[in-house]
């Protein structure tokens, strides 16, 4: 049982997250380990299986960008990032040259750590939006009745989108750690 059917769900991306909490929750009502106390042994432990599977099903599924990787996985792929454009690992690099010289630069660099953040920033807002596009465009593959060729060919491109969106979205994560912490060697 994959993640969209344990809440009665299409694999779609564009999921109520209203209706998935609400289902949520009454799942784990029905599977509460306290509703089995008196259980033989193989309910008890359906149980404690039913609510694992539920709780990482909901912790997956309410979460976009999650929810893609474990879509695409069901199809076979990941997002591992071993068929990123050149440009942008060239890009990635160069942003990770800037963070060193800022670094180096010691507080004088506040500036220049903004102006990078900001940058990525944007970065990152454009790879979500293309993500949610292909989303969108996914679901409509689904809901048409579309052969399994063209899906697989489109989960490619969601795979293709998140792996390519991971890096940036690493550098964001880089520089939100570090911002406070650049500082000049010998300071």
């Amino acid at each position: 049982m994959n993640y969209f059917e344990v809440f009665g769900l299409p694999p779609l991306l564009g999921i109520d997250t209203r209706a998935l909490e609400k289902t949520f929750h009454e799942l784990s009502r029905r599977f509460h380990p306290d509703y089995f106390t008196t259980a033989a042994a193989e309910e008890k432990s359906r149980a404690l299986r039913m609510t694992a599977l539920v709780n990482d099903a909901y912790r997956t599924l309410r979460h976009p960008t999650k929810r893609v990787e474990y879509l695409i996985g069901l199809y076979g792929f990941k997002s591992d990032g071993s068929k990123v454009p050149q440009s942008l690992l060239a890009e990635v690099f160069d942003i990770n040259e800037q963070l060193e010289e800022i670094r180096m630069a010691g507080a004088a660099s506040d500036v220049l750590l903004e102006n990078l953040r900001r940058q990525v920033h944007l970065k990152r807002e454009k790879f979500e939006k293309d993500l949610e596009a292909s989303a969108r465009q996914w679901d409509h593959l689904v809901t048409g009745v579309a052969d399994e060729a063209l899906r697989k060919v489109h989960i490619a491109e969601l795979s293709r989108i998140l792996s390519e969106s991971s890096y940036i979205r690493n550098l964001e994560d880089e520089i939100e750690n570090r911002q406070g912490h650049y500082f000049k060697p010998g300071r």
